[in-house]
């Protein structure tokens, strides 16, 4: 059935200062261009990844594990992005 795509995918986050205000931006500006759900799990705590303040809680540092998930129509290619 369309639409009821569920992709998901494990990252680790890279960055030095683990995940800050400017690459939250970014993944809020991608995630935002896509109608699917897109959310960052990280030591229990899921944020959707169109909010800057539910990625800000997450407090991500640097070699943070991370299960990126995207669900809904155009999944794959949120993920991929």
């Amino acid at each position: 059935m369309p639409g009821t795509d569920v992709i998901s995918r494990q990252v680790t986050v890279k960055l030095t200062q683990g995940l800050h205000l400017s690459p939250i931006s970014e993944l809020v500006r991608c995630a935002s261009q896509f109608p699917c759900a897109v959310t960052l799990t990280y030591d229990g705590r899921t944020a959707d990844v169109k909010s800057v303040y539910d990625l800000m809680l997450l407090a991500a540092p640097c070699g943070a594990p991370l299960t990126l998930e995207a669900r809904g129509e155009e999944a794959a290619a949120a993920v991929e992005k």
